[in-house]
């Protein structure tokens, strides 16, 4: 999962569209790696907790129905989604780079 979700959000380009990897379902996967790696503490240190890591790929990979908010790191943006969101947007941008 983690080789699949670093395809899709390192990719800063896919077929010409230098954008690809910042809009759509690519946007949400973005801002969930964020959620996932680069927590941060009350006082705005890194917060780094391998549980929360492998907890939250588990909910991802069965697809739970829990929901979760995303901020962009600008706080300009904030959606809330659930796990199976997620999935389905996970499998459709993974694909779309096999076609």
């Amino acid at each position: 999962m983690l080789a699949k979700l670093g395809s899709i959000n390192e990719r800063p380009e896919f077929r010409m569209d230098p954008q690809w990897s910042e809009t759509g379902d690519r946007y949400l996967l973005k801002l969930f790696r964020d959620y996932l790696f680069h927590q941060v503490s009350e006082e705005g240190h890194p917060w780094l907790d391998f549980g929360h890591i492998v907890s939250t790929l588990n909910k991802l990979d069965v697809g739970s129905l829990e929901r979760i908010c995303l901020v962009s790191r600008d706080d300009q943006n904030v959606l809330i989604v659930s796990f199976a969101e997620l999935k389905k947007c996970f499998e459709a941008a993974f694909n779309e780079l096999l076609l």
